[in-house]
C-alpha cells in the first residue's frame, strides 16, 4: 500500500472508531470508490435498532488541522463537489488528523445550499461547532432525517444532577423551654446586649415561654427565665414530631438559630427575606464541582442616567432559605439570588429592576455555581484554626444518580434563545464569574 493509500486508511479507521463508540454502522465503498469513502448507517443507541437514516461520506486527512487554535479552511475539488450535491443521499465531509484522533465534519448541502460552478468551494471548520466524536449523533440524524423530522431517544448515559437542597448533618441535642415574663423579643434582646450575651443558637417565645437550644438554665438567663422552670426535651421529639404546631415551632427555632450562627458572616435582611454578603468588593474562595475556585460576591457597578446623573450600586450574593422535613430528613433548602445596594447596605431604589433583569439572563451554570457557594460557604470550618462546631451542621448537597443523561450542548447550540441570553449576560457583565483561583487577580 502505498504512503498516501495508507494515510487514507488510517483515517477511515478513525471515522469507523468514531461510529463504533457512537452505536452506529460503517460500511466502505472499497478499493473502487470515485468520491464517497464509506456510508454511515445510523442506530438508536438506547435500543440498538436501525433508524433507517444513511449518509455518504467523504474522508480527507489533513495533518495541518492539528496546528489551528479554533478554526481553519478546507477547500474542495469542483468536480468533487458537483459530484457529491448530485446524490441522492446527504453527503458529509469529515476532515481528519488520526494521529492527534481530531476529526471535524459538515453537511455539502447545507454549506453549499446556493452553490453554482465557478463559485468558492471553501469551508470554513470551526472546532468547538463541528468537531467529529459520539456527541455529533443528533446533528448527523438531523442532516440524515426527513422533512418531517424523527424523534431520537436520550443516550444511556448516566448523570448526577445536584438539587439546591443541603442535608442538615447534626443539631444540638436538646431543645430548652422555660417560662419567661418577657412577650416583647426586644425586652430579651436589650437584657443579652446589656450583658454582653451573645447566644449561639437562636431563640423564640412561645405561650409565656422561652424556647432555645441554648442551656436556659444557665446563669446567663436567669434574669430572663423564671426559676425552677427549664425543662429539657430530645430534640428529636421536635425534629420528628407529627404535631404540625411543634414543627412549625421547631422551623422558626431552627430559622433563627440559623440567623445567629451566620450572624459574623452574612446578614438577614428581612424586607427581602434573604441573607446577604455585606461590605466592600471583593471575591471569595469555595470548592466547586471540579476545583477551587472564587466567584464575586460584591462587585461595584455605576449606571447613567438620561439627564447625565451617575448611579452607583452594589451586587451582593444572597440566598433564600426554607427548612424543609423530606423522607425523614431535615434540609435547608437554599435558593440563590441578590441583593442591591446603594454603599453596601442601604437597598438601592432599584433594586427590584436589577434583580429582575438578573434573573432573567442567568443560566444554568450561574446558579449552580451559586448554590454550590453557599452549599459550601454554610459547611462547618475545618482545619487548626477552626473554631467551634455550629449549632446546625450542615453536610452535603442532595444528589440524585439517573439512567438517562441530557446534553445541554446538543440542544443550547440550535436554541436561539439560549445563545442570545448567552451574548447578553458575557457583555453586560451582570452575573458573578466563576475564576479558578490560580487565574484570580
Amino acid at each position: 500500500m502505498s504512503s498516501t493509500g495508507q494515510t487514507g486508511q488510517q483515517g477511515v479507521n478513525f471515522i469507523e472508531g468514531v461510529l463504533l463508540k457512537m452505536g452506529s454502522r460503517w460500511t466502505a465503498s472499497g478499493p473502487n470508490e470515485v468520491g464517497i469513502d464509506g456510508y454511515i448507517e445510523l442506530f438508536d443507541p438506547a435500543k440498538r435498532v436501525p433508524l433507517g437514516l444513511n449518509l455518504a461520506v467523504q474522508s480527507k486527512v489533513v495533518s495541518s488541522i492539528r496546528d489551528a487554535v479554533d478554526e481553519f479552511r478546507y477547500t474542495c475539488d469542483p468536480s468533487d463537489l458537483q459530484y457529491w450535491l448530485k446524490t441522492n443521499l446527504p453527503v458529509i465531509l469529515i476532515v481528519s488528523d488520526p494521529e492527534t484522533q481530531q476529526g471535524y465534519w459538515v453537511s455539502i448541502p447545507e454549506v453549499f445550499r446556493d452553490w453554482k460552478p465557478g463559485d468558492s468551494t471553501s469551508i470554513l471548520y470551526r472546532k468547538e461547532q463541528h468537531r467529529f466524536s459520539t456527541a455529533s449523533l443528533s446533528e448527523l440524524v438531523r442532516v440524515g432525517a426527513p422533512k418531517g423530522g424523527l424523534y431520537l431517544p436520550p443516550r444511556p448515559t448516566a448523570e448526577r444532577l445536584w438539587s439546591n437542597l443541603l442535608a442538615i448533618e447534626g443539631l444540638p441535642a436538646v431543645v430548652y423551654v422555660a417560662a419567661t415574663q418577657y412577650r416583647d423579643p426586644t425586652d430579651i434582646w436589650e437584657i443579652l446586649n446589656r450583658k454582653k450575651i451573645h447566644p449561639a443558637s437562636g431563640w423564640i417565645i412561645w405561650e409565656k415561654k422561652l424556647v432555645s437550644f441554648e442551656d436556659l438554665s444557665n446563669s446567663d438567663w436567669d434574669s430572663i427565665c423564671e426559676p425552677g422552670t427549664v425543662e429539657g426535651f430530645d430534640t428529636v421529639e421536635w425534629s420528628e414530631s407529627d404535631d404540625p404546631e411543634r414543627t412549625r415551632l421547631f422551623v422558626q427555632l431552627l430559622n433563627k438559630t440559623l440567623r445567629a450562627q451566620v450572624d459574623a458572616r452574612l446578614r438577614f435582611w428581612p424586607k427581602d427575606d434573604c441573607f446577604a454578603m455585606v461590605g466592600e468588593k471583593r471575591k471569595q474562595s469555595y470548592k466547586s464541582l471540579k476545583r477551587t475556585s472564587g466567584l464575586s460576591v460584591v462587585s461595584p457597578f455605576s449606571s447613567k442616567a438620561k439627564d447625565g446623573r451617575v448611579f452607583h450600586y452594589r451586587r451582593h450574593l444572597a440566598f433564600r432559605g426554607q427548612f424543609r422535613f423530606l423522607d425523614g430528613a431535615w434540609f435547608l433548602e437554599v435558593t440563590p439570588t441578590y441583593r442591591f445596594t446603594s454603599d453596601g447596605f442601604k437597598r438601592d431604589m432599584f433594586h427590584e429592576s436589577r434583580l429582575k433583569k438578573i434573573k432573567e439572563i442567568e443560566g444554568n451554570r450561574a446558579v449552580l455555581s451559586c448554590v454550590l457557594f453557599w452549599a459550601n460557604h454554610l459547611q462547618p470550618e475545618d482545619g487548626l484554626f477552626a473554631g467551634p462546631q455550629p449549632p446546625i451542621i450542615f453536610g452535603e448537597l442532595k444528589t440524585i444518580n439517573v439512567n438517562i443523561g441530557v446534553e445541554d450542548k446538543s440542544w443550547q447550540q440550535n436554541d436561539p434563545d439560549t445563545a442570545a441570553l448567552d451574548q447578553q449576560s458575557s457583555l453586560q457583565g451582570l452575573l458573578p464569574m466563576e475564576i479558578p483561583m490560580g487565574e484570580a487577580k
